[in-house]
Order: C-alpha cells, then sequence, then structure tokens
C-alpha cells in the first residue's frame, strides 16, 4: 500500500563526492533531502522511484507512451545498477543491493547500464536511507498529463494490491531560469512566477495543480520534473479510491480521496534551478475538515 511520498531534486550535487568540499551551498538541500528519504525509509523500506529520462522516447500513442516500453512501469521485482562516472566520479550505485550480492556470489562484475540521472540520483538516496530496493518507473519527458495521470493510476491499483508499505520517491527538478546566471539562459519572470505555483503546489499537496502543469510552458522554462509530479498527483489522487470500503456507503460531497498531510522541507534555487524537497502522507479517508481544506 501507498504509504508516504517524497519529493526531491534531480541534481547531481546532492552527491558529495560530485559536489566537491568546497560547495558550502548544497548543503542545506542536500541535508533536506537526505532528512526526507531517511522519514520515508522509516515508513517503508520498499521504494518506487519516479523520474523523467534523459530523453525523449520515440512517439507513441496512449498511456503507454509515459512509459518507455524498454523500462519497467511498475513491476515488483527490479534490479538495476548505473555508475555516476559521466558527471566526473565512478561511483557506483544500486536500486536493488541482491543484484551486488549475486555478482558477488557469481564472481562476476555487474552490468552498469547507462541509468537516467533520475534514477542514480534515487540509487544514491536509497543507500542513503538504508531502503531495501527501489523499483524504478522512467517516464518520458514529453508524455502529456492524460498520460501521466494514466501511468499513475495504474501504479495507485498496484500498491493497493500490496499489503506492505511502499514509500514513493519522487526525483524532479524545477525551472532552470531564476537567477541572473541560471542555466537556462538567466532570470525570467514567467520562470519564477512557474515556479512558484510549483512550490506551492508540492507544499500544500495541491493535486489540480500539478495535474494542470502545461506541458510547454515547462518545457519552455526547463522544469523537469512534470511528468514525475503529474504521476505522484495521480497517484495520491487514486490511492484514496482503492480502499475495502463499498463505495455505495460514501458520500462524495463529504469525503475528500486525497487527504494528505504534507510538509516542505527545502525550496530555493540556489543556481538559478528551482529545487524542491516536501513529504506527503496519506491521512485515513474521512469527512473534511476545515484545516484538510486550507492545507490542499
Amino acid at each position: 500500500m501507498f504509504s508516504c511520498a517524497v519529493f526531491v531534486p534531480s541534481a547531481p550535487l546532492l552527491v558529495p563526492e560530485l559536489a566537491g568540499p568546497d560547495a558550502v551551498d548544497t548543503r542545506p538541500v542536500r541535508e533536506a533531502t537526505r532528512s526526507a528519504v531517511r522519514a520515508l525509509a522509516a515508513s517503508a523500506t520498499r521504494w518506487v522511484a519516479l523520474g523523467a529520462d534523459d530523453a525523449p522516447a520515440v512517439p507513441a500513442s496512449g498511456p503507454a507512451a509515459a512509459v518507455l516500453t524498454d523500462r519497467p512501469r511498475c513491476g515488483t521485482d527490479v534490479a538495476v545498477t548505473g555508475t555516476f562516472a559521466r558527471f566526473g566520479v565512478d561511483l557506483p550505485v544500486t536500486l536493488d543491493p541482491a543484484v551486488e550480492e549475486a555478482c558477488a556470489q557469481a564472481d562476476a562484475e555487474p552490468v552498469r547500464p547507462r541509468l537516467p540521472l533520475s534514477m542514480l540520483i534515487a540509487a544514491w538516496l536509497r543507500e542513503q536511507a538504508g531502503a531495501d530496493r527501489v523499483t524504478p518507473v522512467v517516464l518520458d519527458p514529453s508524455a502529456s498529463p492524460a498520460q501521466c495521470a494514466a501511468v499513475g493510476d495504474e501504479i495507485a491499483a498496484a500498491l493497493s494490491a500490496v499489503s506492505e508499505s511502499v514509500g514513493l520517491l519522487v526525483v524532479g527538478d524545477g525551472a532552470t531560469a531564476l537567477s541572473p546566471k541560471a542555466p537556462g539562459g538567466g532570470e525570467r519572470a514567467s520562470a519564477v512566477r512557474l515556479q512558484k505555483r510549483i512550490d506551492t503546489a508540492l507544499e500544500c499537496g495541491d493535486l489540480d495543480t500539478l495535474a494542470d502543469l502545461d506541458a510547454q510552458e515547462c518545457d519552455a522554462e526547463g522544469v523537469g520534473g512534470r511528468v514525475a509530479w503529474q504521476v505522484a498527483a495521480a497517484v495520491a489522487r487514486a490511492s484514496g479510491a482503492h480502499t475495502d470500503v463499498d463505495p455505495a456507503r460514501l458520500d462524495p460531497a463529504r469525503l475528500d480521496p486525497a487527504r494528505l498531510d504534507t510538509e516542505c522541507l527545502y525550496a530555493a534555487a540556489p543556481f538559478g534551478v528551482g529545487y524542491v524537497v516536501a513529504r506527503w502522507t496519506p491521512l485515513p479517508a474521512g469527512p473534511r475538515t476545515g484545516a484538510d481544506h486550507d492545507r490542499r
């Protein structure tokens, strides 16, 4: 079952070996991220990681277009290793330590394919937090909001059929034009406005705002996390519907299927790129309260 979702940046600077000892500006976001994933591991030692691939897939149609055909959508037995070598340091990481153990027993060198950056970050954070394993869901960065929603619904249905707690690790960056020296071409007011909406939505668990993020607008402002956030929003919304309660006994006017306890641990742009660290924990289904409505 879905127990908690944590949102983190897809940033190599989170890894001290890559950022270097003098990168003091990275410490606040790194510590916030570590704190968030340790809390995630405390609630669930098995995770599903959502993140965009490094490049769009070959055009396809239907919900399947949101996930690359050679990637698992929501598998339960995925083991993948990789390395940060292309970012300057050959630091190996794994989404499932069973792969390393199997290779060691067979006296074989583990194969380290070119994982997307989002999954390298997920694997590194798994090791930092001590989670058992991570199932990767690698998303096509060009997937439409509707395709992302369809994938999220399927993940929610799959998680509802699992008795153990499963955490959601959502990896993605915001806009890239938030300061004069930002990599997206300097500061743009349009990027700042969009990032503010994203920050607020992730902080408050505003599923509607995330679902409504425009793909073209996000692409124009360099937002890499859109697809992962939209899938996560769909998981949170659909998870409230996958219960053992008879729908005929529910009053839709008084029930909120996506009630969330939310917390924002970090929201800033130290290098002109929007980084958000946030946590969503589903609350038991029940009558809406004023506090719930205000939080969302």
